[in-house]
């Protein structure tokens, strides 16, 4: 374990998983010391907001890193432990409060890779009325802290699923323009794919990327073990520059033309980057023409542009599959 705080030095944090330890800090008592203490045998980051010395504290700084870091984060870990002290001016758990409404909206309720894990001691005033709310949206409050820390705990050591996904294209504003992605520049369009990306992939899982992956500096920021298949922009720079193999090999885990790919039920399927390299005799993934179409008589797109800009899992892949073949009528493929 790998301890993250406000005052740490600033790198790229994106080789481990990442828990964030939200929850109230004036008025509290130092729960994140102890969650330190009991997330340490895991191969993570924890990112702890409360800070040693307040001396020279800056809000600015404070909250911009609160921020980053809530946005990297696999796990966030909200502990509402009962009150030890009345601050003057605030209630108690108010900015956690707000917190815990900001980021459950922010995975749909849990519906991402990204998760919220929430305690909240019988003590804590208010207890009643946000599990009630909670129990809505299917989401479970612990009681206890030991409940809450062992949640977070099996979460992060969770992972190793497949994940499908193609045309990227980090850093290209040719891509974002005559793609018409809903984006205002180059900039904004690569932190929403990262953030998207990061959200639905953990740092166990495994994601084939069906070429066009862009500008290589991404590859740091996303999470999961990556293999390439390559797509045109690959093959042309290459054909161009063939050292440039060495460059792609450093970054994924593995590079292909295409690749026959098992599922977990058992079946097998096609991967490569343009649907005219797309086998007749198996089911394909394929990617080349952004959002142009989602399905063919015996594939499916994985591009980001008819996927909400995120990768596609394997059970969607499955799904559509099955779909596909068994129940889309021949107007689907007009």
């Amino acid at each position: 374990m790998e301890l993250i705080t406000p005052v740490s030095p600033e790198k790229a944090y994106f080789d481990k998983k990442i828990v964030f330890l939200a929850g109230p800090i004036k008025g509290a008592p130092d729960w994140q010391s102890q969650a330190v203490k009991d997330l340490a045998d895991l191969d993570i980051y924890v990112a702890n907001p409360r800070r040693e010395n307040v001396m020279n504290f800056n809000l600015d700084l404070q909250v911009n890193w609160e921020s980053r870091f809530l946005g990297l984060a696999d796990v966030i870990m909200f502990w509402i432990p009962p009150k030890v002290a009345d601050v003057a001016g605030r209630d108690y758990a108010q900015t956690s409060r707000f917190e815990l409404a900001e980021w459950l909206a922010k995975t749909n309720y849990n519906q991402t890779q990204k998760k919220v894990v929430v305690g909240i001691d019988d003590a804590f005033f208010g207890k009643s009325y946000i599990v009630k709310r909670l129990e809505a949206e299917n989401v479970r409050v612990y009681d206890t802290y030991a409940e809450t820390v062992n949640t977070v705990h099996s979460l992060l050591k969770s992972g190793g699923r497949v994940f499908f996904t193609s045309d990227t294209h980090f850093g290209s504003e040719r891509a974002m323009t005559l793609s018409r992605r809903p984006f205002q520049s180059v900039k904004e369009m690569d932190e929403s794919l990262i953030l998207n990306w990061n959200n639905e992939v953990g740092s166990d899982d495994v994601v084939y990327h069906l070429g066009d992956f862009g500008d290589l500096n991404a590859r740091p920021c996303l999470h999961g073990k990556i293999h390439l298949i390559l797509g045109n922009y690959e093959t042309d720079v290459l054909k161009e520059n063939p050292s440039f193999y060495e460059q792609l090999d450093k970054c994924f885990e593995s590079v292909s033309e295409h690749t026959a790919l098992t599922l977990k039920n058992g079946e097998t399927v096609w991967l490569t980057h343009k649907p005219s390299d797309c086998k007749r005799d198996m089911f394909n993934l394929f990617g080349h023409i952004h959002g142009l179409k989602k399905v063919s008589i015996n594939g499916l797109n994985v591009g980001v542009d008819c996927n909400y800009f995120r990768p596609v899992g394997e059970d969607d892949v499955l799904f559509f599959k099955n779909a596909i073949l068994n129940h889309y009528d021949h107007e689907v493929f007009l």
